[in-house]
């Protein structure tokens, strides 16, 4: 037998092997291009709107006083073109050099495309620039935010009032500085209402701001992190006011304090967190307590961390590496070898990945680190930027492990009382949905929708209302019926459903209400209505009261009867059924052409759910009412 040639074999497949292994996230030499100078900041944002991923980096040196400003990097995904990223900042954006600390896009004036914040230091105009919708960008900054000079190194957006457009915050890196929160107006322009929405509280050395849904009661909160003791957590009262602050819920933290990022680690219903140095340069995975205790607390569990934890970090991004569901973790690193994978085992623990299970080496200062898929294998792929020291190279690696076959999970979804008694909608529904990857409050869900039916007086009727990302993993969905349509006494079944960026899906389960109260519907006398309405309480044993308003000192009737109905009769429309009138009650109008009744509602439990329709026939000048649909509440 001849062993040197068996040997050599062995060698030759050993170094085949070897040279054939790919790190789970492999860096791409060459696949950014554009020019090599300090990056604060990193996005992957579509914003040419083509349908990939394209590359926008904050450039700028902000660590000295002195500084140095240079303008925003633009890359354009052609990779399916073969030529990589190419740099086209000219003539995508302005020539202006700023101190750009970080990079954020999102529409601000609701017109379908992406504009771009930049954050700046060093008493700089923070930059606003406007997307024409094909990925050019005019400087808006001063025309859309004002003159606003600020020492930032971080910002977010969300609609924190939940009134259909985003809003801003700003931080301040000033000994005692104050974060800023500037109001949408819906057309994208901008005002400061720090003073009247924040409650003040300096805090020294603001880094990030990161925006979640903290206590469950879907509305936008705020974890805001600096270099100084003291992490402060904002509660949103409902209405994009934060009355209160705390640095009790949170590790104190110190002057290494970067970042945090929120989701849901352990699948329970709430939304954990990361946080950078929460102790010297000890990392830490906050545990959010609420539930299953129902009061807001974290547990700090450094621990959780398993196989180095203690490097000078920069910025975290989650991925769900392995495809198993559950979100890992990534680690933008400024002084280890390589940027970091813990991989999370469910049950909050996350073992640091290494070798070939996580990236490949590249001893490189990372600022910041975005996540996506660049290149259309439904595997995501990393972004890093570099800016503190060394020669600034920002680099790129592709996934090389499994597809994204996990659909989004809906860690939180609101649940609607049984019965409404606002019958003209629109009907809210909110719900926190996490995808495969999350990075600074975004998840890469696509579509999510409410797919409703509405079943009233013997006919369906069925629709879909889009749930709108709010920011911080929050969507909102407003359902409207369609105008025209009774919906007093109807029961109302939804449905959630949520597709990703791979077109994995998930739909929840359903959830119904009946609809009870007043409802104006119909129109009486040659398309003018003389009004008829009903208000307060419809449940057995209150008073209700009806009003309608005619010509002045008139006489009529209001007729009462068992369900609405349309006929056509010469003088307009009778819309309650004439086949079950229940009473024909003489009316008046005073002086000003008014009259009211109030309407006892009988004290029987067993009447919940009958539906009553009205309407009015004044005389001088003959005129009929609407129809008012009374039901019955519980």
């Amino acid at each position: 037998m001849n062993y040197p040639s068996l040997l050599g074999t062995a060698v030759a497949l050993a170094m085949c092997s070897s040279l054939s292994a790919q790190y789970l996230y492999q860096q791409q030499g060459g696949l950014i291009t554009g020019p090599v100078v300090r990056s604060e900041g990193c996005i992957m944002a579509d914003i040419d709107g083509d349908g990939d991923l394209d590359l926008v980096f904050a450039n700028g040196y902000v660590l000295s006083v002195n500084g140095q400003s240079i303008r925003p990097t633009v890359l354009i995904n052609k990779i399916n073109q073969g030529l990589g990223f190419v740099d086209e900042s000219t003539p995508r954006i302005p020539f202006t050099a700023i101190r750009g600390t970080l990079v954020i896009a999102f529409d601000i004036e609701n017109d379908g495309d992406l504009d771009l914040f930049f954050s700046c230091n060093g008493n700089s105009q923070q930059r606003l620039y406007v997307n024409d919708g094909t990925g050019n960008f005019t400087d808006e900054s001063v025309a859309r935010l004002g003159a606003h000079n600020l020492y930032a190194a971080g910002c977010a957006y969300g609609d924190v009032d939940q009134d259909g457009d985003y809003d801003l915050f700003i931080n301040d890196e000033l000994n005692n500085g104050q974060l800023k929160l500037f109001l949408n107006d819906g057309t994208g322009n901008f005002t400061n209402v720090t003073a009247t929405h924040i409650v003040p509280s300096p805090k020294s050395n603001q880094q990030d701001v990161v925006l979640f849904d903290i206590d469950n009661d879907f509305d936008i909160d705020i974890v805001n992190v600096g270099k100084s003791f003291g992490q402060q957590i904002y509660l949103n009262d409902g209405t994009g006011h934060y009355p209160t602050v705390t640095t009790s819920l949170l590790p104190g933290g110190g002057s290494l304090s970067y970042e945090a990022e929120a989701a849901d680690f352990d699948h329970d219903g709430d939304l954990d967190m990361a946080m950078l140095s929460v102790s010297g340069t000890t990392d830490s995975i906050l545990r959010n307590n609420f539930i299953p205790n129902g009061t807001l607390s974290f547990t700090s569990l450094t621990s959780a961390l398993t196989g180095g934890n203690g490097n000078d970090d920069n910025e975290w991004a989650f991925v769900d590496s392995n495809n198993d569901g559950f979100i890992d973790l990534v680690n933008g690193t400024l002084t280890a070898s390589s940027e970091k994978l813990y991989v999370n085992n469910g049950a909050m623990s996350f073992a640091r990945q290494g070798g070939f299970n996580g990236f490949s080496s590249a001893n490189d200062p990372t600022l910041d680190v975005a996540v996506g898929d660049l290149n259309g294998d439904g595997v995501f792929d990393f972004v890093t930027a570099q800016g503190e020291f060394g020669n600034f190279t920002n680099r790129a690696y592709y996934g090389t492990g499994p597809a994204d076959t996990q659909p989004p999970r809906f860690v939180n979804i609101e649940q609607l009382p049984a019965v409404s008694t606002n019958p003209d909608g629109p009907w809210v529904v909110r719900a926190v949905i996490q995808d495969s990857c999350v990075d600074d409050g975004e998840t890469s869900v696509a579509t999510a929708s409410l797919d409703w039916t509405i079943s009233n007086l013997g006919t369906t009727t069925s629709g879909s209302t889009p749930l709108r990302f709010l920011g911080g993993l929050l969507f909102r969905a407003d359902l409207a019926p369609p105008a025209g349509l009774i919906t007093n006494g109807a029961t109302v079944s939804f449905t959630l459903t949520a597709t990703d960026r791979q077109g994995n899906s998930t739909t929840t389960a359903g959830q119904s209400f009946t609809v009870c109260g007043f409802q104006k519907f119909g129109m009486g006398l040659a398309g003018i209505n003389a009004p008829l309405d009903g208000s307060g309480s419809t449940s057995p044993g209150s008073v209700a009261t009806l009003t309608w308003s005619g010509g002045a000192n008139t006489n009529g009737l209001l007729a009462l009867a068992l369900g609405p109905d349309q006929v056509a009769i010469p003088q307009g429309h009778l819309l309650f059924n004439q086949a079950a009138i229940i009473a024909l009650v003489p009316i008046v109008t005073d002086n000003s052409g008014n009259g009211t009744l109030p309407l006892p509602i009988p004290p029987i439990p067993a009447l919940a759910g009958l539906h009553v329709a009205m309407q009015t026939v004044l005389n001088s000048p003959l005129s009929l009412s609407n129809g008012l649909s009374l039901v019955i509440c519980q």
